[in-house]
C-alpha cells in the first residue's frame, strides 16, 4: 500500500481519538495543518518580592511605554531607565487587597488601579512617580472599565453609604473619573454620573468588556450577561439582558480583542460580540477543562477565580492561565492556548501567578549593558533583533517562579504532540515497518501507539530517534494506531509540527 500520512490532530480531549487528540502539548496552533513552537518564558527585572496580581502596560503621547504591577500590599512601576520595578504605592505597604486582584486603565493620561479593598489609585502617566487616592469620593470597586471612552466604570463596589454592592454598576461624569456626585442629586444629573443595581438572581457582577461588535460595553455577572448602551439624560445607560449569555465564574477569564469578548462560562469557553455567544470550546475542550456530570475537569474550581487570560494579536491567540487539579498553592499550571482564526487550541506546561498582555520598553544596544546590566551577549536573555527590546511593542507576559516577569523568548519548550487515531484498513490489522515525522528541524522521536480494540488502552512502542535519513525505524502492528512526535527541550529551530509518514502493510484480519 502506498505510504499512509497520520495527520497532525486538533487537540479536542473531549472527542473520541478517532476525531482528535489529548495530547497536544507545549505548541501552539498555527495553521489548520501544523503546531508551531512556544519559546521557554525567560525572566527580566528584578522581582516584586510577594505574588503578582495584576498589571498592565501603556504609552504615553512621546510614545514611552510604562509598565505596571500590583501586589497585595504595593503598586509598582517599571519604565526606560529604570533596570528594576520601582515601588509606586503612596507609601511602602500602603494597601491589602488581600486575595482581590489589582485591575487597571488609563483615562485622559492617567492610570487608574482598583483592588476593592481600598480607595481606587490613580497616577499620571507624564511625570507620575507615587500613585494617590483618586479624588471625588469614588466607591471602591473590584472592576473597571473605561466606556464610550468618557465614563469610568465600577463594578461590584463598597461605599460608606451603602457598604457591600455587589450587584451595583456606577459610573463617574462623563469625560472626568475624578468627580463622583452623590447619587441622585442634580449634581450627578448635570453631569450624567449615575448608578444601576442589576438585582435578581444573575448573581454579582464580575467584570465588564468594553467596546464590542454590538454594545458599548457589557456586564458579566455570574449567571448572566447585561449590554450596556449610552441613551443619554435622564437613564444615560441602559442594561438589557443578552439571549443565549451566560455569565462567568471567572472574571480573569474575559478578554476583549477585535470587538469580541471571549470569555469561560459555566458550562464551557464562549466568544461573545455584544449580541449573542458561540461556543467555540464545545465538543473540543470543555468536558476535559470543567467537567461533566459526575467526572471531575482538569480545573481546580475551587481556585477558578485564578483564572487569568490575554490576547496576543500577532499570533492570533488567545491564552488563559488556569490552576490545574495538580496545581500548588493555587496557582496556575497550564496555559490554554486559543488561535481565534482557525478555532483550534493547544495546551502548555507553565506555572506562574498570573498572565498578562504588556508591551516592552525599549532599550538601546548601550542600555543593555548600562542600564540592565548585561555584561556579555551570552548574557541577555533574549536575541538581540527580538521585539523585547523595542519600545511600544506588544508581549504576553508572565509572573512566575521568584515573583519576576517572564517573556517568551527563551529556547524551545520540549513538544509532544499525537496524532489522530486511524483504522487504516477497516477490518484488518496493519503492520507498521518504518516511520518519518513531519517535523522542519529538531531531532524529533516518533513512537507508535496500537490497540486491536477500542476498549483496549493504547501501547506505545519505545520512541526512536531521527536518523540520518530523516526516518524513525520502527516496527509493531494494530488494527487502531497513531503516532506520537516529542520534540526535546532545547531542540535547534523549528517551526512546524504536520504529523507522520508510514511505511506500512494490511496484515490479515483478527
Amino acid at each position: 500500500m502506498p505510504p499512509l500520512v497520520l495527520p497532525i490532530a486538533e487537540f479536542t480531549p473531549d472527542l473520541p481519538a478517532s476525531g482528535g487528540s489529548a495530547m497536544v502539548q507545549n505548541v501552539f496552533p498555527r495553521t489548520s495543518l501544523s503546531y508551531g513552537p512556544i519559546l521557554t518564558p525567560v525572566a527580566q527585572y528584578g522581582s516584586l518580592g510577594s505574588r503578582c496580581t495584576g498589571g498592565a502596560a501603556y504609552r504615553d503621547k512621546q510614545g514611552n511605554t510604562f509598565m505596571f504591577a500590583g501586589t497585595s500590599s504595593d503598586l509598582y512601576l517599571l519604565k526606560a531607565g529604570l533596570s528594576t520595578w520601582q515601588n509606586a504605592s503612596q507609601s511602602i505597604g500602603a494597601y491589602n487587597s488581600g486575595d482581590d486582584v489589582w485591575n487597571f486603565v488609563i483615562f485622559n493620561g492617567r492610570v487608574i488601579a482598583t483592588n476593592y479593598q481600598n480607595v481606587p489609585q490613580i497616577m499620571a502617566l507624564l511625570g507620575g512617580t507615587d500613585f494617590a487616592d483618586l479624588a471625588g469620593s469614588p466607591p471602591r470597586g473590584k472592576y473597571i472599565a473605561i466606556v464610550k471612552n468618557a465614563f469610568v466604570v465600577f463594578g461590584n463596589t463598597y461605599d460608606s453609604t451603602n457598604a457591600e454592592m455587589p450587584q451595583r454598576v456606577w459610573w463617574s461624569a462623563a469625560g472626568d473619573g475624578e468627580n463622583w456626585p452623590a447619587l441622585g442629586t442634580q449634581a450627578a444629573a448635570e453631569v450624567q454620573s449615575g448608578a444601576v443595581d442589576l438585582l435578581g438572581p444573575a448573581g454579582e457582577v464580575q467584570g465588564f468588556a468594553p467596546d464590542l461588535i454590538n454594545a458599548d460595553a457589557v456586564v458579566f455577572l455570574e449567571h448572566g450577561v447585561r449590554r450596556m448602551m449610552y441613551v443619554g439624560p435622564p437613564d444615560i445607560f441602559t442594561f438589557l439582558p443578552v439571549e443565549n449569555a451566560r455569565g462567568t465564574p471567572a472574571p480573569g477569564s474575559i478578554v476583549v480583542n477585535g470587538g469580541v469578548a471571549y470569555y469561560w462560562g459555566q458550562d464551557g469557553i464562549y466568544a461573545f460580540d455584544g449580541g449573542s455567544s458561540q461556543p467555540i470550546g464545545a465538543n473540543k475542550v470543555d468536558k476535559f477543562l470543567l467537567g461533566e456530570g459526575n467526572r471531575t475537569g482538569d480545573v481546580d474550581m475551587a481556585n477558578i477565580r485564578r483564572v487569568v487570560g490575554a490576547a496576543d494579536p500577532l499570533n492570533k491567540l488567545i491564552w488563559w492561565a488556569y490552576p490545574s487539579r495538580e496545581n500548588v498553592d493555587g496557582n496556575p499550571d497550564r496555559l490554554l492556548c486559543y488561535n481565534w482564526e482557525i478555532n483550534r487550541f493547544s495546551i502548555v506546561v507553565r506555572t506562574c501567578e498570573t498572565l498578562l498582555r504588556l508591551m516592552s520598553i525599549g532599550y538601546s544596544l548601550d542600555q543593555l549593558e548600562t542600564v540592565l546590566g548585561y555584561a556579555t551577549l551570552d548574557s541577555i536573555p533574549a536575541p538581540l533583533d527580538s521585539d523585547v527590546w523595542l519600545g511600544g511593542k506588544l508581549q504576553i507576559g508572565l509572573f512566575g517562579a521568584g515573583h519576576s516577569l517572564q517573556f517568551f523568548t527563551g529556547d524551545r519548550l520540549g513538544a509532544t504532540v499525537d496524532t489522530q487515531e486511524l483504522e487504516p484498513v477497516p477490518g484488518r490489522r496493519l503492520l507498521v515497518t518504518n516511520s518519518r515525522p513531519l517535523v522542519d528541524g529538531a531531532v524529533p522521536t516518533v513512537s507508535i501507539g496500537r490497540r486491536e480494540r477500542l476498549r483496549d488502552a493504547v501501547a506505545y512502542t519505545d520512541a526512536v530517534a531521527l536518523n540520518a535519513m530523516g526516518q524513525c525505524p520502527v516496527r509493531t502492528s494494530g488494527r487502531y494506531v497513531r503516532g506520537r512526535i516529542v520534540v526535546p527541550a532545547g531542540s535547534d529551530e523549528w517551526s512546524n509540527i504536520s504529523g507522520i509518514v508510514l511505511t506500512a502493510s494490511p496484515q490479515g484480519s483478527r
